[in-house]
């Protein structure tokens, strides 16, 4: 265990570095804060009272360790635009985002995997080629170009799905699709890889020539095998679906924390937008730590390390 051990490690010290890089990021950026609480016709003295109010005239290093003080003993804060409780806003909008990414992280691997083991089983045929060029399109065309066809064609065009909204089923469609476009693409072509080098395996044609059937060859040993890759992709995929997220939300106008980090980080809501960075973060840090947990189970040989 001592590989899951070391990774962990790795994994807290990475969330430090991250913490701090967010923070001082943030609070380096330029702006003021107080617009975002004030009104524009607010006096200089207002705003410097604000200002060492919320302790912003501290130094950085210590506003850091004041920040984190508070955020470790689970005083979220409040919002600067309207004064809500962040963890409030965690509950309703992080709600939103899970809903979308589980159902962009079930496509991904629900449509995914079995394309590409169907490529794999069918290689250099028409099914093969055709499956293969949607996967190098779902990887050339990015997230927000493809949300913005999507909303184009199936919105104003075919009227068939809603532009946007939340968070009736059909308006979970589109961004769910768009969001999981990349990834399923990807476990396409890692599937299809995995398949086609166990498919070349001495091992593979011993057990034909042992009289097992194709579909039990392919579906209990040649899959199992190529799992290993599959699963470290899983964990990397919930990255990917924080990362672009970010995007989807904002265009099709789903509430969830990325179009609240996008929002804080517009109108110089520092606490809002300091706690989801770190928020998405975490996020994508413990995906790639679920990857090596993953990883880890799939492969005996490391849990004897």
């Amino acid at each position: 265990m001592r590989y899951l051990a070391s990774r962990t490690v790795y994994m807290l010290v990475i969330l430090a570095i991250s913490s701090v890089a967010v923070f001082y990021a943030i609070r380096l950026s330029g702006g003021d804060a107080t617009a975002a609480r004030l009104p524009a016709s607010a006096t200089e003295a207002d705003r410097e009272t604000l200002r060492e109010v919320l302790g912003l005239n501290d130094p950085i290093y210590q506003q850091y360790f004041t920040y984190m003080g508070r955020l470790l003993s689970g005083d979220l804060g409040n919002s600067l635009t309207n004064n809500a409780l962040i963890s409030k806003m965690v509950v309703e909008h992080g709600r939103n985002s899970i809903i979308l990414g589980a159902a962009a992280f079930l496509l991904v691997f629900l449509v995914g995997v079995p394309l590409g083991m169907l490529a794999s089983v069918r290689r250099n045929t028409l099914a093969d080629q055709g499956i293969m060029s949607l996967s190098v399109a779902g990887m050339a065309v990015p997230n927000f170009w493809l949300a913005l066809l999507s909303i184009w064609l199936f919105a104003s065009v075919l009227r068939w799905l809603p532009s946007a909204g939340c968070c009736e089923p059909r308006q979970l469609i589109l961004p769910a699709i768009v969001l999981a476009a990349e990834g399923t693409a990807l476990t396409v072509r890692m599937t299809r890889s995995a398949m086609l080098e166990n498919l070349d395996s001495d091992w593979v044609r011993t057990l034909r020539a042992g009289g097992l059937s194709e579909s039990r060859v392919i579906g209990k040993h040649v899959f199992r095998n190529a799992l290993i890759p599959i699963i470290s992709l899983a964990g990397l995929r919930i990255g990917q679906i924080v990362g672009y997220a970010l995007i989807v939300e904002v265009i099709f106008g789903w509430p969830g924390l990325g179009q609240v980090l996008v929002n804080a980080v517009l109108r110089r809501d520092y606490p809002v937008a300091q706690f989801f960075s770190l928020v998405l973060v975490v996020m994508v840090v413990l995906g790639n730590w679920l990857a090596d947990l993953g990883y880890l189970a799939a492969n005996p040989r490391l849990r004897k390390t």
